[in-house]
C-alpha cells in the first residue's frame, strides 16, 4: 500500500505516470543486482536532476532494496561481491540515503558474520591440518548456515575430525590399559562415548578385565604383607573406576577374602609341622584385620594346640604364697634361659621363706612337664638350698634335685597325661625357693590330629 501511495505521489507532482517513477528504481537495482555498482552510481546521478527528484527516488530505491539484500549476501558469500564492489556499494547507500534503513544495517551484520565464519572455517582448517581435532571442532562449529559456502563442508570435516578423535581415544585407552593407567583410561572412554557409543562398550570389557586383573594383583600383595588396611584403602580408590560391580561387590567381601588367603598361607606351615609359624601367621592377620573373627580365632587355637605352653603364660588357678617370673634369667654356668619361675615367699616378723604352691588346671590336654631347673647367678653366694616337687591332681610325680649355690643344671621331662590340675609346690626347707628356679618350664601337648587344622573347615 506505501508503494502504491509513494507512486501516485510521484505522478501528481511531476505530472509522471507511475510506470515511470518505478521504472527509475528498478533500473538502478537491475545494476545493483547484477553487482554493475558502477553502472548504478552513473544511472543514479544522471536521473538526480532536482532535489525534489532526489528525494523521491531514494524513496523508491530504499524500498527496492529490501529484496535484493539476500542476493548480495549469497554473492558475498560465492566471492562475486568483492571489496572493491562492496566499497561502490557502500557509497551509493550513503548518496542516496538507504544506509539508515534496518534492512541495510541487517545487511552489513550480515556480511560482518560472513567474514567471521570465514575466519572461523580458515582457522579451523589450519588445526584439522595441524591435528589438532578438539580446537578444530570448536572453530568449525563457527561456521554459519547461513554460509552457504562453508558451512556444509565444515560439517562433513567435523564428523571427520571426530572420527579422527575416536581412532584417537581408542589408541589411547589401549596403551593405557596396557599401562595400568586406569584412572586416565576411564576418563577416555567415557569421552569416546560421546562419539562412538559401540566401540566404548567393546573396551569397557577390556578395560574391566584389566582392571580386575590388577587388583587381583595387588590385593594378594597387600595380603602377603597382611596390610588389610592398605587393601580396604586401595579397593576404594579403584572401585569407582570399575564399570561392573565386581570390585563393589568384593569390598563387602574383602574381610572374609583376607581370611580365606591367610590361612591357605598358614595351613602350608601347619602341613610342615611348622605349628609356631602357623599360628604366627594367624596372629599377625588377627592383629591386621583389627576385629574378631571366629575363623581366625579357631585356627589360632587349633595350631597352638600342637605346640608347648610356657607354665609362665598360664594363669595359675590358686596360689600359696608368690609366683615369682622372669622373661630372661641367667643361671650359674652362664647360660641364659627365657620364661623362668619360682616361688617367693616373704612372711615378716623375722621369716622369710616357707612354703608355697601354684596350682594350674590343665583338664588332661597335656603328655609332659618338661624343663631346667637351676641356680640363677644371682645366688652364687646363698648357702641354703631349695627344691620343689610336681603333683597330678594330688598325686607326687617328681621331685627335684636340692639345689645348692654349686649344684649343675637338672633337666626333666614328667608324664602328666590325663593329668587335670597340675600342682607346683616349694616346701618349706628354710631355703630360698629362687635356689630352685624352674626354667623354661613347659606343658607339652599329645599327638593332635592335623586334619582339625585344615582350612577347609575354616572356609565352610
Amino acid at each position: 500500500m506505501k508503494k502504491k501511495t509513494m507512486a501516485w505521489g510521484c505522478a501528481l507532482l511531476m505530472g509522471l505516470t507511475l510506470t515511470a517513477c518505478g521504472a527509475d528504481a528498478s533500473k538502478f537495482t537491475g545494476y545493483i543486482e547484477d553487482l554493475d555498482m558502477q553502472g548504478a552510481y552513473s544511472y543514479y546521478e544522471d536521473h538526480i536532476d532536482s532535489s525534489k527528484k532526489k528525494a523521491e527516488l531514494d524513496q523508491e530505491i530504499s524500498e527496492s532494496m529490501d529484496g535484493l539484500y539476500d542476493k548480495l549476501v549469497d554473492q558475498y558469500i560465492a566471492g562475486n561481491l568483492d571489496s572493491k564492489k562492496l566499497s561502490l556499494f557502500k557509497q551509493l547507500a550513503s548518496d542516496a540515503e538507504f544506509s539508515e534503513t534496518s534492512g541495510y544495517s541487517d545487511f552489513l551484520q550480515v556480511l560482518a558474520y560472513i567474514d567471521q565464519s570465514k575466519q572461523n572455517y580458515d582457522t579451523a582448517m589450519q588445526y584439522y591440518d595441524q591435528k589438532d581435532y578438539d580446537a578444530a571442532i570448536a572453530y568449525f562449529g563457527g561456521v554459519m548456515q547461513r554460509d552457504t559456502v562453508r558451512y556444509e563442508e565444515a560439517q562433513k570435516t567435523i564428523e571427520a575430525c571426530r572420527a579422527e578423535q575416536s581412532k584417537q581415544l581408542v589408541q589411547d585407552i589401549q596403551s593405557q590399559i596396557q599401562t595400568k593407567a586406569f584412572e586416565e583410561a576411564h576418563y577416555k572412554i567415557e569421552q569416546l562415548k560421546n562419539t562412538d557409543k559401540e566401540e566404548a562398550d567393546k573396551l569397557v570389557t577390556e578395560y574391566d578385565a584389566a582392571l580386575k586383573a590388577d587388583a587381583d594383583a595387588r590385593l594378594t600383595s597387600y595380603f602377603d604383607a597382611f596390610d588389610y588396611e592398605g587393601a580396604v584403602g586401595y579397593l576404594a580408590q579403584v572401585t569407582p573406576l570399575c564399570y561392573s560391580s565386581d570390585l563393589s561387590d568384593r569390598q563387602t567381601q574383602l574381610a572374609d577374602e583376607f581370611v580365606v588367603y591367610v590361612l591357605k598361607i598358614a595351613d602350608k606351615d601347619a602341613d610342615a609341622e611348622n605349628y609356631e609359624g602357623a599360628s604366627a601367621v594367624v596372629k599377625q592377620a588377627m592383629n591386621a584385620l583389627g576385629q574378631d573373627n571366629e575363623k581366625l580365632s579357631g585356627a589360632y587355637d587349633a595350631y597352638r594346640s600342637h605346640l608347648p605352653v610356657y607354665l609362665v603364660d598360664l594363669d595359675y588357678m590358686s596360689c600359696k604364697n608368690q609366683v615369682a617370673t622372669h622373661d630372661t634369667l641367667e643361671d650359674n654356668t652362664g647360660n641364659m634361659y627365657h620364661n623362668a619361675l619360682f616361688m617367693c615367699y616373704f612372711y615378716g616378723n623375722g621369716k622369710q621363706y616357707g612354703e608355697g604352691s601354684a596350682d594350674y588346671f590343665i583338664n588332661g590336654k597335656y603328655a609332659t612337664f618338661s624343663g631346667t631347673v637351676a641356680v640363677p647367678r644371682g645366688n652364687a653366694n646363698d648357702s641354703r638350698s631349695a627344691y620343689f616337687e610336681v603333683y597330678g591332681d594330688g598325686k607326687l610325680l617328681y621331685t627335684s634335685p636340692t639345689m645348692k649355690n654349686d649344684s649343675f643344671p637338672e633337666t626333666f621331662d614328667i608324664d602328666i597325661s590325663g593329668v587335670k590340675v597340675l600342682k607346683i609346690y616349694y616346701p618349706d626347707s628354710n631355703g630360698n625357693a629362687e635356689l630352685a628356679t624352674i626354667y623354661d618350664g613347659k606343658l607339652n601337648p599329645k599327638e593332635a590330629d592335623k586334619s582339625s587344622d585344615s582350612s577347609e573347615d575354616n572356609e565352610e
